[in-house]
């Protein structure tokens, strides 16, 4: 297996492959909001690198099937999602900074604090709906896995 991986990460059609991953993540509009979201939740840009790639996995793994192992963890796809996510995670995490800095300078009451208070609360929901789910599916799978032996052999 390892020497399976070796070999494809040094094929010259292997980075080709990354970028075009990379692309399709990019063109994913829920991939990309929920990195947003996860890295403008993240407290420091250092939490949001690994938050935002583990969230671009999750969701991949959440639109894909689980019947091949090539399909849970993707050679090309692995670098795409992390490097994808962390990126888009830091760029959420910048947006949100401009945005509470734009919004400490207004007076209270005006459309920019108000903005980024609803802003703030909505995507808090949304991420936390999202795990939650997240959660709630490997729990099932777990526990749908465990009580059915023929999955298993």
């Amino acid at each position: 297996m390892l020497e399976h991986i070796w070999r494809s990460i040094h094929s010259p059609g292997y980075f080709p492959n990354v970028m075009e991953w990379m692309v399709d993540i990019l063109l994913n509009p829920f991939m990309v909001v929920m990195c947003l979201m996860v890295g403008a939740l993240a407290g420091r840009w250092w939490r949001a690198i690994p938050y935002g790639g583990i969230t671009c996995y999750v969701v991949f793994l959440s639109r894909s099937s689980f019947y091949r192992w090539s399909s849970i963890f993707p050679e090309a796809g692995l670098p795409a999602l992390l490097i994808d996510g962390a990126l888009l995670a830091l760029l959420g995490f910048y947006l949100k900074g401009v945005l509470r800095t734009r919004a400490g300078a207004k007076p209270e009451g005006h459309w920019v604090r108000w903005l980024y208070q609803n802003l703030k609360a909505v995507m808090l929901t949304v991420v936390v709906m999202f795990w939650a789910l997240v959660v709630l599916f490997v729990v099932i799978l777990t526990v749908s896995i465990a009580t059915q032996p023929s999955v298993v052999n």
